[in-house]
Formats: structure tokens, sequence, C-alpha cells
């Protein structure tokens, strides 16, 4: 919960940043000659380059955060839940600290670059994520309905009733597409196009496949659902206001408050979800009973070790003072019990530091993510605004590339039983 906050809490300032207060670093003792390397006041980025620097200066301070409490909590994992008095005092002293580290620090000549290049990989593990997911649906729904007796249970009907709204809801958006985004504009025509085709060949090739491997018409429809919706946030993205009725230069007060509203939103939705399923995609095999001690410790819920919890009363209770009155006794016993089961809980998180370090890799990553949203990928020359904040060219084609890899990736699973038929793809 704590980095969460951390994450959402530092995407606020990026905002605030970016539109506000950006203008007012100049006017910080020793600050003007680091916010205006590269970005004079004369020079035909001003005033991008100089919004585009305050989010990339909390982004760059939240993914040194993560990437440093992603090291140690790869060495002692309970500190992951722990300390957040030191970890907070320390990240805002770091990020005050950002306000003296010139522009090339932190954009296209550093670590925007890093940060696109995590951006990426965040992309692809997403679409992983999706296709994972459902086909996980499909499995359990499989398993319900196989549960029952009646020939056709009501979660059958669930699963059909959800391949029938997706798909309906695919070709619905990719109508609505063709009427309104499409008007002279070749890119989104193509685009949306494309995405129409893919969705009636994945769907073909899913129901021409082995039956062996199960007629998943479930996952196609979740794929072509997903697909269509980053279609249209593709097209969406467009700049270009003659190919976007979404697209707005109108930047009065409502229209920039409600842009950068719905931003902060998505994002924040994105921030939650994201942690967690990444976290759990790059967990991996992690033996259940060791994630459970771990998070035990974690929470606060420390698990006894009953040969510690055992022997430590018996040992002190063998004392023989005579001073010591029973009540006294039970005390320490319950003490020493406490903290042997504590150790013993610390001990177990010791030997798993994978959970917190990957959960803290997934939120590097995050915070290249919505560093490169609000930046258009860290392209200066973009036309854009407030009332778009997420409006541009490269955020156009990444949210395109996205689809196309999600189609990749589900295309994959559906060909590569029959490409290689010796193989075990359960």
């Amino acid at each position: 919960i704590g980095s969460l906050v951390l994450m959402m809490l530092s995407l606020l300032v990026a905002i605030g940043g970016q539109y506000w207060y950006y203008d007012y670093m100049t006017d910080i003792p020793g600050a003007e000659d680091a916010w205006t390397d590269g970005c004079k006041d004369s020079s035909s980025r001003y005033p991008r380059c100089r919004e585009y620097a305050a989010t990339e200066r909390v982004s760059f301070a939240a993914a040194c955060f993560f990437a440093f409490m992603a090291m140690l909590s790869g060495f002692m994992p309970p500190i992951h839940d722990h300390g957040w008095d030191i970890k907070v005092i320390s990240y805002i002293g770091f990020l005050i600290t950002t306000i003296w580290i010139p522009n090339s620090v932190v954009d296209n000549h550093g670590y925007v670059w890093f940060a696109r290049v995590g951006s990426f990989g965040m992309i692809v593990l997403q679409q992983v994520i999706l296709v994972d997911f459902a086909y996980t649906l499909n499995e359990k729904l499989l398993a319900l309905a196989g549960d029952t007796v009646d020939e056709m249970s009501s979660w059958l009907y669930a699963l059909l009733g959800l391949c029938f709204t997706n798909f309906a809801v695919s070709i619905t958006g990719i109508v609505l597409m063709f009427l309104y985004y499409t008007d002279g504009c070749d890119d989104s025509t193509t685009f949306v196009s494309l995405a129409l085709i893919f969705i009636v060949i994945l769907t073909v090739l899913q129901l021409t496949s082995d039956p062996e491997h199960g007629h998943n018409l479930l996952v196609t429809s979740v794929v072509s659902a997903y697909i269509t919706y980053l279609t249209y946030v593709g097209v969406s993205s467009n700049p270009n206001g003659s190919c976007n009725p979404n697209y707005s230069e109108d930047e009065t007060a409502v229209s920039v408050i409600l842009g950068l509203g719905i931003t902060f939103i998505s994002i924040c939705g994105t921030v939650y979800f994201s942690s967690r399923s990444m976290t759990n995609l790059l967990d991996g095999d992690v033996e259940q009973g060791k994630r459970s001690q771990l998070n035990a410790v974690l929470t606060g819920g420390a698990t006894s070790n009953p040969v510690n919890a055992q022997s430590a009363p018996a040992s002190l209770n063998s004392s023989g003072d005579p001073n010591t009155g029973a009540a006294a006794d039970a005390d320490t016993a319950q003490d020493a019990a406490g903290a042997a089961a504590y150790q013993a809980s610390w001990g177990a998180a010791m030997n798993d530091g994978g959970h917190a370090m990957k959960f803290n890799i997934a939120m590097m990553l995050i915070a290249m993510y919505w560093c490169m949203v609000l930046t258009d990928w860290g392209n200066v020359d973009r036309s854009s605004s407030g009332a778009s904040p997420t409006n541009g060219k490269i955020a156009m084609w990444m949210n395109i590339t996205a689809s196309w890899i999600c189609v990749l990736l589900y295309g994959w699973t559906l060909v590569a039983p029959r490409i290689f038929p010796d193989r075990d793809f359960s």
C-alpha cells in the first residue's frame, strides 16, 4: 500500500510540475542553469522542454527509489514493508535534490532513453498478462462447468455470454472508429482496418485449431476486445484534430482540469492493476508456502515456530529464581516465544527475496511508463494541449504497437502447436 500511495503522489507531483510550477523552478537559487540546460526561453522547444523536465525529474526520482528498494528487498525482504518514515524522508530528499540536476541527465540525453526501454518492456509484459488472464479465465469457467451435472450449466452460459459480449463490443468499437476516426486519415484507417483483419484471422485460427487443445473462443473474444481498445486509444491519441474528435486545443480551466483528472485516474488504475499482475507474472513458480510465510512477515502476521516456541518457555521457567512469580514467568515466556517466532519468520522471509524485489522492479517500470505517457515518450516537438495531455504521434504509435504485440503473442499460442506438434503446449 505504501509503495502505491507513494507512486500515485509522485504522479500527482509530476502532473503539477508539468502544467503549473515548472516555470518557477528557475527562481530557486542555483537551479536556473539546471533548468535552462538545453531549454532557453528563446528555444523553439520552450516551454515544452521545461514542462517535460519537471515530469522527468519526478519519474527519475521514483524509478531510482524503487530500483534501490528492489536491491535492498532482494537481500532483506522484510524491509519492503517496514521503515516507511525513513523511506519517505529519503525519497523526498532525493526528489528535492533533482531540482539542481541538469536537464541533460533526465531528458533525451540520459534517463529518457532508459525509460523508453523500460516502458516498452512493461508494454510487452502487459500483453503477456492479458493473454495469460484470458486463458486462465477460460480454464476456470470450463472447470466450473465440468463440475456440474447439467449438460449446459450456468457456467457455460456465462462463458458464451462473455464471448458474445466481447465480440459485440469489438465489432461495435471498430464500426464507430471507422465512422468517427478515419475521415480523410490514412493512418487511422489503416490501424482500424488491421485490427479488424487481425480479429478475423485469430478467430479463424482458433476455430480451426486441434480440438485436443480446445476451441477457446472466450480467449479470442477477450483478445479481440483488448485489440479494439488499444486501437481506440491509439487513434484517439492522434494530435491531428481533423482525425480525432476527442482532441481539443481549448485550454480553459475546466477542460484542462478535466483532461488532467481523467489522465490521473487512468494512470492510477494502470499503476494499481499492473503492479499486482506484473509481480505475479514475474514471481513465476515461487512456492506458495514460502510466499505465504513472506507475506505473513510483511503484513505483521508472524507465524510461530513450534519447536522454538516450546523450548524457550521451558528454559526460562527453569531459572529457579524464588522471587519470580508465576505471572512474571508467563510474561517472560510469552515474550521469548514471540521473539523466537519473529526470528523464525524473519529467517523464512530472508530465504525468499524474490517477491518483494520483483514488486519493486514492476514499480520502477511503472514509474518510467507514466513518464512516457505524459511526455509522448520524451518527444518535446509534439503537438498537444492541457485538455488532451496524452495525445501525440509517438503515443499513438506505441499503443498501436502494443496491439500488434498482443496479436503476435496470442497468434503464436495458436500456431505453435501446429508448427511443433511433438511439443507439449498445455
